[in-house]
């Protein structure tokens, strides 16, 4: 076997097991991502078939293989979308007519029975012809319907799911395609699409070459035999940050941009400005907070305060503490609840939920409840239950989520 396929058979096994153990894994923090992993764990594991059969030629030892896991292709896409409707409604599990989204699958599995029941001696000649000609895996060895059918029209199906992701996307979370920092929910959902993409993107452009071949009697043999390696690193971009999120290295980069000022055995990190420059501190800090902190600094910590409020949209992380907020600016909790107090005469949980309402009110007007469910509004932007959620927008606004929308249709402007 040559290294080239061997290190690509090892990197693949890897990853497939990796994404198998991702969806069991009991975690509250990744319940969210389990779809994501299911998919990740069918484009892994096809592929490892694929060149563990065809192009290692171990199919021959056991040509009643042939096809079986063909089916179970048609299930990356659809879980895929899974997780993008999930993450941008908040909600988990399946839906009643989700079922719809498994009939390719099982369409396909039907209409390979009749080639199941063959006999080892045919399906050794078929998978013969196949690891001797790797081009023929899309025409030979089908069921009722020609194999090259299902090759196509998956490829197509599965741009289909991503095209509708991205407008998905667009439409709730527009903010994704905005080219800034941002909490990680945002950043791991735009790191997620653009590796997708890329693989979407250059099996839809070998799909075209197919067609053309077979109707253009044009010679692209080769230009598909490098696309598919090059669509492979999209998968691998994917796998290597599902596995390595970038969370713990956005950490260390924070955690070096700051100041360390001692007051009386306590560390308060006061965070460099966001030109880069670090602030001039050169006074004696008591305990005596916030009074003994200069105005410029106050300013200094509530402009971080606004930013990740308003340009990370930190609030809409469900069960958001004092504690975890303050450790993302690199001050203390007290400083920050004190700061916030002083500033916005607010404790931190109605500072937080008045940006919570805001962003729940702006999705309100921009037709959300047209499509999802008003718990799910309220779980995308932060709330950690229905109860809460009403009561604090009642508390806001004077009425309750359900009145505020009815009022909405009644008069939009």
């Amino acid at each position: 076997m040559k290294f080239q396929l061997l290190f690509i058979i090892m990197l693949l096994a890897v990853a497939t097991f990796n994404s198998f153990i991702l969806i069991f894994k009991r975690e509250k923090n990744i319940s969210g991502y389990r779809f994501l992993y299911a998919s990740l764990f069918f484009y892994n594991f096809c592929l490892s078939v694929y060149f563990v059969w065809f192009e290692a030629g171990f199919i021959m030892e056991a040509p009643e293989l042939l096809r079986t896991i063909s089916p179970l292709m048609y299930l990356c896409a659809p879980l895929f979308f899974f997780f993008i409707r999930n993450s941008l409604s908040g909600s988990v599990g399946l839906s009643k007519r989700d079922w719809l989204h498994f009939l390719p699958a099982l369409i396909h599995l039907l209409d390979l029975l009749p080639f199941y029941f063959e006999s080892s001696q045919v399906k050794s000649v078929f998978a013969a012809n196949i690891v001797s000609d790797k081009a023929k895996i899309n025409f030979e060895a089908g069921g009722l319907i020609p194999i090259q059918f299902h090759y196509l029209f998956r490829i197509f199906l599965q741009t289909g799911y991503f095209v509708y992701s991205l407008y998905l996307v667009n439409k709730v979370r527009p903010e994704i395609f905005i080219i800034k920092k941002g909490q990680r929910r945002i950043f791991d959902l735009k790191i997620v699409l653009i590796n997708l993409g890329w693989m979407v993107i250059f099996q839809f452009v070998y799909a075209v070459f197919e067609i053309m071949i077979h109707f253009g009697n044009l010679d692209l043999i080769v230009e598909n035999y490098y696309l598919r390696r090059i669509s492979l690193l999209g998968l691998l971009g994917l796998n290597l940050f599902v596995n390595f999120r970038a969370e713990f290295f956005n950490d260390r980069k924070e955690n070096k941009k700051s100041k360390v000022v001692d007051v009386d055995k306590q560390k308060i990190h006061i965070p460099y400005s966001k030109n880069g420059d670090q602030p001039e501190i050169n006074i004696q800090i008591s305990k005596e907070l916030p009074d003994a902190f200069s105005q410029k600094e106050i300013e200094l910590i509530k402009s971080e305060i606004i930013s990740k409020m308003e340009e990370a949209q930190i609030f809409t992380e469900t069960g958001l503490t004092l504690n975890q907020f303050a450790k993302r600016i690199n001050v203390t909790p007290k400083l920050v609840s004190l700061v916030i107090n002083r500033e916005f005469d607010k404790n931190f949980n109605e500072f937080l939920n008045q940006y919570r309402i805001a962003f729940a009110i702006l999705k309100i007007k921009e037709g959300y409840l047209d499509d999802y469910t008003l718990e799910a509004l309220g779980e995308m932007s932060g709330f950690n239950s229905r109860t809460t959620f009403f009561n604090s927008f009642k508390k806001e606004k004077g009425c309750s989520p359900t009145e505020y929308w009815k009022k909405f249709q009644e008069s939009p402007s």
